[in-house]
């Protein structure tokens, strides 16, 4: 079953008899050899208590190579350290935003690459919580992570979007009206076209982390979303 056992109470009204018949129909069709690896964790946002939610990380598909999915977008799994080798260009785009943010550099010339920032986390010199830490703290202080295609076939990206398209619409609009008031982070035009689903709250939108560049005026290097919203969230973790 798709459906998480701890299901937080704040889901309940979301899930109702035509939603567990959507989710039964779509686990029909998903088939063995599928990302997540872990069927615990496919849904695992509906485990978030959504009255404390106070930032929308809004993904796409789940990462396609085996084990790297973990059903929070952006989040690599197995990786535990910053200065490990990953491939994943969206989190080190984030990390170096983030440390733009938190240095106050405001030229783009000026941002870090990540190497030189992986350098500054090995010394102590920039506080960021190793990556497994760093999510879940996040997570706790408010931040749901949420992806928009929930599975896919090892290997193939986007190969379950069309049987998640109508689930995750129904998703982003019951989040939207029963907590008007959240901020949502879209990168991507991807994320910025599910806007529409919104019924409400703030939305930072911007380029996709996956590149970056000075010449985009929307780049997500140039984003405020984590300094506007530093008030609510310490994004060292």
């Amino acid at each position: 079953m798709l459906i998480p056992q701890n299901i937080h109470s704040s889901w309940k009204n979301f899930l109702n008899n035509g939603m567990i018949r959507l989710l039964s129909d779509i686990e029909s069709k998903l088939g063995p050899n599928i990302n997540p690896t872990r069927p615990d964790v496919i849904l695992r946002f509906m485990t978030i208590d959504l009255d404390k939610v106070k930032v929308v990380w809004l993904g796409q598909d789940v990462y396609p190579a085996e084990g790297v999915a973990t059903g929070r977008s952006f989040e690599v799994g197995g990786l535990t350290d910053w200065n490990s080798t990953f491939r994943q260009v969206s989190l080190k785009n984030i990390v170096r935003l983030i440390h733009k943010t938190y240095n106050d550099i405001h030229e783009y010339s000026d941002i870090k690459g990540f190497k030189e920032i992986q350098g500054f986390i090995k010394q102590g010199e920039f506080p960021i919580l190793h990556p497994v830490e760093w999510f879940q703290s996040l997570e706790q202080q408010g931040v749901l992570f949420l992806n928009t295609s929930f599975t896919c076939e090892v290997g193939k990206p986007n190969s379950h979007k069309a049987l998640w398209t109508d689930f995750s619409e129904q998703v982003l609009a019951y989040i939207s009206i029963v907590r008007p008031d959240l901020v949502w982070f879209l990168w991507g035009k991807e994320a910025i076209a599910n806007k529409q689903f919104l019924r409400s709250g703030v939305l930072k939108e911007s380029r996709h982390p996956m590149m970056c560049s000075e010449k985009y005026e929307d780049d997500f290097l140039k984003s405020d979303c984590f300094k506007s919203t530093m008030s609510d969230i310490n994004w060292l973790g």
